[in-house]
């Protein structure tokens, strides 16, 4: 059965031709080339997200990378920058994160570099293996080096993901998977929910779907493969998959407060009718009303008119006054039974 699941589950990733990615470094666009068709592409892309989000993104530093690999990074830093997102990396100067970095600069995009402080030289402003984006001032202050202390990487990782919306693994090496496996080990445990998403370029981490399908199959996991990492072809599918995840949750998130708030109101609404209609009636029935003055039950008006008939004759401005009297005074009774009664509903919803 596992082996049945895990070559389901590589020829399902790699069933369909991955979309043909651009060289990198990317060509120079042809002289011949007309207009239209170049306007024509750049709005399919060009276009902002709504939204824009800090993306932290894993790649190789290795110079010797594999084109199709800079090829899927270069095109996620480009897509990252003109969808209005802020690419957050390891600041490499070779490998995925080269081109990661060339391909959101090409874009005008924000980067932010993580650097640890072993690769300052000297104290001073440069600094060893950083893309060249990051050393000069034509990134009009969309360029950020941050740099880590201690003497591991923990720091570092730690403020890779500070502040970050979700997280995109291109391929790489053990630096890479330990970053990824880290998160992923997080996530599985519930220390947070960022989304992490790997591009699978030409089925690189296809033994990391059979690993995660493995270890579902022997229950060896809390929660379900798809639950812990997402794996999608393109950088471009990756991108839209996060876009379309995190609306997704807040509009679920939105749905339930406004499920709650209704919820409240209506609880109030009927504990405050109900208690301040009973606290009414004793009051009504204490200090009475005006065709039953004096009168304690509505039952005893019968009582009420011999009394009142034995009863010396009184001016009717004096009887006028005396209604009116009880009549504010059981208003004001009320009126005060029912604030009270509002506060101590509003403070044993807000305990629950």
């Amino acid at each position: 059965m596992t082996m049945t699941m895990t070559k389901t589950m590589t020829a399902a990733t790699t069933a369909e031709p991955a979309e043909e990615l651009p060289p990198f470094p990317p060509s120079p666009p042809s002289p011949t080339s007309t207009s239209a068709s170049s306007t024509s592409s750049s709005s399919v892309v060009a276009d902002p997200s709504p939204a824009p989000l800090r993306i932290c993104c894993y790649g190789s530093s290795s110079s010797r990378t594999p084109p199709p690999y800079l090829s899927a990074a270069y095109a996620l830093g480009r897509r990252l920058a003109l969808r209005g997102h802020t690419c957050v990396n390891g600041a490499g100067s070779s490998g995925c994160m080269a081109a990661m970095n060339a391909g959101a600069s090409d874009g005008n995009g924000t980067i932010v570099g993580v650097i640890h402080e072993k690769f300052v030289y000297e104290g001073s402003d440069w600094y060893e293996g950083c893309h060249e984006v990051f050393g000069g001032k034509e990134g009009g202050g969309r360029r950020e080096i941050v740099v880590a202390r201690g003497n591991d990487l923990q720091e570092r990782k730690r403020l890779l993901v500070e502040g970050a919306d979700a997280l995109v693994v291109l391929p790489g090496g053990p630096g890479t998977w330990d970053e990824l496996w880290e998160m992923a080990c997080a996530r599985h445990v519930g220390f947070h929910s960022l989304p992490i998403v790997c591009v699978n370029v030409d089925g690189y981490y296809d033994p990391f779907v059979a690993m995660l399908e493995r270890a579902h199959d022997d229950e060896l996991l809390y929660k379900h493969p798809k639950d812990i990492l997402h794996f999608e072809r393109t950088p471009e599918e990756a991108v839209r998959w996060i876009e379309d995840h995190l609306a997704a949750r807040t509009e679920k998130v939105e749905r339930g407060a406004i499920a709650r708030r209704t919820s409240m109101l209506k609880r109030m609404q009927s504990n405050v009718s109900g208690a301040s209609l009973a606290a009414w009636r004793r009051f009504e029935s204490f200090f009475g009303d005006d065709e039953n003055d004096g009168a304690f039950d509505r039952k005893g008006d019968d009582a009420n008119d011999d009394r009142e008939a034995s009863r010396p004759a009184e001016p009717s401005l004096a009887r006028g006054t005396e209604r009116g009297i009880r009549r504010d005074a059981a208003l004001f009774a009320a009126g005060t039974a029912l604030g009270l009664l509002v506060a101590s509903g509003t403070r044993s919803t807000r305990g629950r």
